[in-house]
């Protein structure tokens, strides 16, 4: 596993020197059914957006896409070979109700000037980019609704979270805590 650990690290590593050009992706509603409303994808308490999978859209037409893995009980992140939101995925009758294809205008665009690879629970649990000076923070983990339609937040969960503050991560109730974790080389 510490191989296919190393290889997975090296593809986000890789990235390093890139232009990003756009994000798209599919959204995952962080409430499922707001009374009179539906679902809801925003919510002014919660510092990320919670994705299915995103899609860095690369100056050379290339398309670079992130989703989740399972090993264990536990998901980390990883560049999905298979994934192409701009093909079929992008079809919007593919996603309704909690799920919802879009372009992802407020993850930061431009050059890649670093790339840092965190690894947790035997997973890669985030990955920090600076994008032209500016942080995105892509984290394994979930956002829960509770039965009285509170939220709780899950780390090395199934969905792709993307904060443009990586500060805002520190200030989540996570479970499991967020702490152990280890850059790679």
């Amino acid at each position: 596993m510490k191989d296919w650990l190393t290889d997975r690290a090296r593809e986000f590593a890789s990235l390093r020197g890139t232009h990003v050009e756009s994000w798209v992706g599919v959204e995952w509603a962080l409430r499922e059914d707001v009374p009179g409303t539906g679902p809801q994808f925003h919510d002014p308490s919660v510092p990320f957006l919670q994705l299915w999978g995103l899609q860095a859209v690369l100056a050379d037409g290339q398309g670079v896409s992130v989703g989740t893995y399972q090993h264990d009980t536990d998901f980390g992140l990883w560049i999905d070979p298979w994934a192409d939101f701009r093909g079929k995925l992008q079809d919007e009758r593919l996603w309704t109700g909690s799920t919802r294809w879009r372009a992802l205008t407020e993850l930061p665009t431009g050059h890649v000037d670093e790339v840092t690879v965190v690894v947790d629970e035997g997973v890669l649990a985030e990955v920090l980019l600076r994008i032209a000076g500016r942080p995105l923070l892509l984290m394994a983990g979930e956002a829960s609704e509770t039965e009285e339609g509170g939220l709780t937040f899950l780390r090395l969960d199934e969905s792709v979270l993307a904060f443009t503050d990586p500060a805002a991560a520190d200030l989540i109730p996570w479970n499991p805590p967020r702490q152990r974790l280890a850059q790679t080389p």
